[in-house]
């Protein structure tokens, strides 16, 4: 299965790094790897556009996809467009995107915890197993716009906890947070 995984993850790389090889001219510089990692350096092949399939080993192509992948930033970072176009699709009263967005927030919530496990408790305390997620997607199919505005006001809430509860309240500061805080009228 690993294998298969790893292969899958190979073949669509190497289809994006062709399509990307076939648009974007070389500049002539010489490629080298980045001083940042290390342990690049231990790698038999030369720096490549095959920075996946040069890697010695499956370990280190694992390694390597790992860190490309992040951990919970990237997520988050998908889950914030999805709350915010959750917002337009409440203003534009376009329940079904509604429904939409929020079921993939869920999903993202449930990848950022498997990427980093330590989050998970409050991930589901805070927002997935406490009726939060829940309340909005009801809400959301109820098609009661009152409704939907006020519990995406208690979804705004629970997500400001859980960045206070992870020590990240910073944050709340955030641009996407001060552009949901009301719905206009």
């Amino acid at each position: 299965m690993k294998s298969q995984l790893a292969g899958a993850a190979v073949l669509w790389l190497a289809a994006s790094v062709a399509l990307a090889q076939s648009v974007v001219q070389p500049t002539g510089i010489a490629p080298r790897f980045p001083t940042a990692y290390k342990e690049l350096a231990q790698q038999a092949q030369p720096p490549s556009n095959n920075w996946l399939l040069d890697a010695n080993d499956d370990t280190e192509r694992f390694r390597r996809l790992q860190l490309v992948a992040g951990g919970t930033d990237i997520p988050m970072w998908e889950i914030a467009q999805r709350y915010e176009e959750l917002y337009v699709a409440i203003q534009n009263n376009n329940w079904e995107m509604g429904v939409y967005h929020w079921e993939k927030v869920r999903d993202r919530m449930n990848t950022a915890g498997m990427k980093r496990p330590a989050r998970t408790q409050n991930i589901e305390r805070l927002f997935l197993d406490n009726g939060v997620w829940t309340s909005m997607h009801d809400a959301l199919t109820s098609r009661d716009a009152d409704r939907m505005r006020k519990q995406f006001l208690a979804v705004r809430q629970a997500c400001m906890a859980c960045h206070v509860a992870e020590r990240v309240a910073f944050l709340n500061d955030s641009s996407v947070f001060a552009r949901t805080a009301a719905f206009p009228r």
